[in-house]
């Protein structure tokens, strides 16, 4: 597998969502080959870092990612799951026997915000320490963490509202600054998707932000057209200042 280009494709049709990222690209090569193995179809995308590693010492962004179809997460999050379990020298050196109880209780409770390995992991030492935690109420943890999720985030009006603003602006006086960056936020906030650890997608705001976000989409179009409308008023009054003199000369003056 060739790491050189700055995206590499192994797919087949469907839709891609962002699965996890990467520390390197050598380690997303590691697991982009985890996935040819088991014939998981995947893309594996390396980013441009913002600013030098020697000056910052890390990247912005992450190095490298790995988007798969959303209909392979959960086949995915079960062989990671199993691949984790099935190793116990994985298990016993693991960084999360360091954490107490509690600290790892809070880890199997809130299963999105780390990687299906670790809430494994996590699961296995709580057993070992005589803590069981029974599969279905790992599932149940699950299913409230997408539901609430699945909510939608609200976004500050008063950011939402900069962006009406900005198209308002960018209408009157032309500016394809003001008028692509209002547009584009209000397409943002109204349409964006997120998509949970199971591959469901659903949209990233809740409902009266993205109503928010679809006004300033649509204001942002209308007080684009207005704008070019009224350049084209402008340029033709222009013209009409500029021609009507040469129609009103004296006979006299001519001859």
């Amino acid at each position: 597998m060739n790491l050189s280009d700055d995206q590499h494709i192994n797919e087949v049709s469907g839709s891609y969502e962002f699965y996890r990222d990467f520390h390197s690209v050598e380690q997303a090569g590691e697991f982009a080959r985890m996935l040819e193995e088991n014939r998981i179809p995947y893309k594996l995308e390396k980013s441009q870092t913002l600013l030098d590693a020697a000056i910052v010492g890390h990247g912005l962004v992450p190095p490298a990612l790995i988007k798969i179809r959303s209909s392979d997460f959960k086949r995915l999050n079960e062989l990671l799951r199993n691949k984790a379990l099935g190793d116990r020298a994985f298990i016993e050196n693991h960084y999360l026997q360091q954490l107490d109880d509690k600290e790892l209780i809070a880890i199997v409770r809130r299963p999105n915000e780390w990687t299906v390995e670790d809430v494994a992991v996590a699961r296995q030492i709580l057993n070992d320490r005589g803590i069981p935690i029974p599969p279905e109420h790992v599932e149940d943890f699950n299913n409230k963490i997408n539901a609430e999720l699945r909510k939608g985030k609200r976004a500050s009006l008063s950011g939402v509202l900069l962006y009406l603003v900005f198209v308002l602006l960018g209408g009157l006086f032309v500016n394809p600054f003001f008028l692509i960056a209002g547009i584009g936020m209000g397409w943002y906030h109204w349409q964006d998707k997120t998509v949970d650890n199971q591959g469901n997608r659903f949209f990233t705001f809740e409902k009266k932000t993205r109503y928010y976000g679809r006004l300033v989409f649509y204001i942002g179009w209308v007080s684009l057209l207005l704008g070019a409308l009224l350049v084209y008023l402008r340029s033709i009054s222009c013209l009409v200042v500029f021609i009507q003199p040469a129609q009103h000369f004296p006979v006299e003056s001519v001859l």
